[in-house]
């Protein structure tokens, strides 16, 4: 058996997390696009929540995968199969989500029951990496089962009881990991490989702004207004990198010798001002969306950026 790479010297990211992070490129994509069309200038109560129900969901998926590796990553044939798999599933559900939610309810949650089980038997699989501390893995492995389970069986209600008890499980999911590091005290955080993986992720929500700012000026006739609200959305995004990376630094200090559940969790509202950001500069771009609605998008996304940053 390999070792963890917990114990390495100068440990960073691997190849496979890297690869794991390119399909949260077209998955994240895929959210941030339900709030890419606005009806009479405005946007839909329903667009709103299908953004906020997908979002979380997949952002916890990639946490908890990199929590795992955190920790108890070997860069072992088994754990490169089962970070594979949970990327063909992945690709499976971003291809549906862009389409009726209700309609492929079904399938997009049996695909996130697949991703949380494989993670599940992932800490299962582990108890055997390390001696005493083993016991959190599996206890943890099989709490996360319970949780899963419980989304999985939503598919057998309707609407809305069916998002109510999908997300039961999703928040026992995200709330489990806090409870079971608390009272076991595992291995702390591997502090410079948990803010690298954070810093790979913020990068690729801010390449979905330069996308949306790229596809905004695809096929219209380019005029003074919106070159200049893509000159304004290009400085916005300049700013959004200088602001965040000048600090980056300060996360090493903040999460020194710390289960990394704070940062992992903050950075959630970052992440969805990020996703809100990149929409509204398309907007600007193809100045279709009423100046009251964008105003109080483009407060809400910087708040929660800088609500995650702090």
């Amino acid at each position: 058996m390999k070792s963890l790479k917990y114990y390495e010297e100068n440990r960073h990211a691997t190849w496979l997390e890297l690869f794991f992070d390119l399909t949260f490129v077209v998955t994240i994509g895929q959210v941030t696009h339900t709030l890419g069309h606005v009806h009479d200038g405005h946007f839909e109560h329903k667009q709103l929540w299908t953004f906020l129900l997908l979002f979380v969901p997949l952002w916890w998926i990639w946490s908890s995968h990199t929590i795992y590796s955190n920790r108890f990553d070997t860069d072992s044939n088994l754990h490169r199969l089962a970070t594979l798999f949970i990327m063909l599933l992945l690709i499976v559900l971003s291809a549906r989500i862009g389409e009726d939610l209700e309609v492929n309810y079904p399938l997009i949650i049996v695909c996130y029951f697949g991703i949380r089980a494989i993670i599940s038997v992932m800490y299962i699989s582990s108890i055997s990496k390390l001696d005493s501390r083993g016991e959190l893995s599996s206890r943890l492995g099989f709490a996360l089962l319970v949780s899963a389970v419980i989304s999985l069986s939503s598919v057998i209600f309707d609407p809305p009881l069916r998002y109510l008890v999908a997300y039961i499980g999703i928040v026992l999911d995200i709330l489990f990991p806090v409870f079971f590091w608390t009272k076991l005290k595992p291995l702390p955080a591997h502090t410079e490989h948990l803010v690298e993986r954070i810093g790979l992720l913020t990068l690729i929500l801010l390449g979905e702004s330069i996308i949306s700012l790229s596809g905004g000026l695809s096929n219209i006739q380019w005029g003074c207004y919106n070159v200049m609200a893509a000159i304004t959305g290009f400085i916005m995004i300049c700013s959004i990198w200088w602001i965040y990376f000048d600090s980056f630094y300060l996360l090493n200090k903040h999460q020194s010798r710390m289960s990394g559940h704070a940062l992992i969790y903050s950075h959630l509202f970052l992440f969805m001002g990020l996703a809100l950001l990149a929409n509204l500069i398309r907007h600007a771009i193809l100045n279709d969306i009423a100046i009251r609605d964008f105003q109080i998008m483009s407060i809400t996304g910087m708040a929660l950026f800088f609500l995650g940053k702090l």
